[in-house]
């Protein structure tokens, strides 16, 4: 079997149109297909369980190594790269770009199909609405350990162009749960034997340092502005937060969800997720 690979000659073939930066700004946002970039990035997701839908170079050279299972699953597009950056209006995609099929909405008690592991980590995130922000949280939670992700409907679409370069494809790597119910979900993980941690900013908040994880452990974090809502913080087991010197009271959310995940999953009983990387 070899690849379908078609030469393009238009940035306007109908074939091309989920490329379209417009496409993806008009589309929802949570439902049929991403757009990854980079030859990395590209690599990343051909290795995931992801479905691909096609792949679009600008060289027959840049096609990457296709898997076995690949190989005749998709369209290979060739266009000239003039035309590419017509088509997508810049030149990050450095001249080969993949699109994927999104992940359908799964519910928080898919990511354990079995029984709940007896050490576990969930990252549940909310209103995280930048995008490179979202995509270093989801890194960080691959890299560190976490088992999932939840995030609630006001977070960043993780599968965006920007989320996906940031995060350097760990999206493929660890189930991310776009939740349509927050609030229902931190209960039903409670109900399953989970303690909640919310990072706050606040004096009154037991320090890392002195904090113990549960075996089961949900770490929160909040809007890079404000934090997490009272709603939210109502639900919450334990209050967390890292002291500071020199007068800083904050710390960039990504930088500092790394540091949360390090303690939990690294400083104090390690979760069980398998090493990604």
């Amino acid at each position: 079997m070899t690849p379908n690979i078609l030469h393009i000659n238009s940035p306007q073939d109908p074939q091309l149109v989920r490329y379209q930066r417009e496409f993806e700004r008009k589309s929802h946002m949570r439902d049929g297909c991403f757009v990854a970039e980079s030859q990395f990035l590209v690599q990343r997701l051909l290795d995931s369980p992801f479905h691909v839908e096609s792949i679009l170079v600008d060289d027959e050279a840049k096609i990457p190594e296709l898997p076995l299972r690949r190989i005749g699953q998709f369209p290979i597009y060739v266009l000239s790269r003039s035309d590419i950056k017509e088509l997508v209006g810049y030149n990050f995609h450095r001249g080969i770009m993949a699109c994927g099929v999104r992940p359908k909405r799964s519910r928080i008690d898919s990511v354990f199909p079995g029984e709940v592991p007896p050490t576990s980590t969930i990252l549940a995130a909310s209103k995280i609405g930048d995008f490179e922000n979202l995509g270093a949280i989801i890194r960080a939670a691959c890299a560190f350990g976490a088992d999932a992700i939840l995030l609630d409907d006001g977070c960043a679409d993780p599968f965006a162009r920007r989320s996906l370069r940031v995060s350097t494809g760990h999206a493929f790597k660890i189930p991310i749960v776009e939740s349509e119910d927050f609030t229902a979900d931190l209960k039903q993980l409670v109900a399953l034997g989970f303690e909640t941690f919310a990072t706050v900013l606040s004096d009154a908040a037991t320090p890392l340092s002195q904090v113990s994880r549960a075996p089961r452990s949900v770490l929160l974090v909040g809007n890079e502005g404000y934090g997490l809502e009272e709603e939210t913080l109502a639900h919450c087991t334990h209050q967390i937060t890292i002291p500071m010197q020199r007068g800083s009271d904050s710390l960039n959310v990504a930088m500092a969800t790394g540091i949360f995940l390090y303690h939990f999953c690294h400083m104090q009983a390690s979760s069980p997720a398998d090493d990604l990387a």
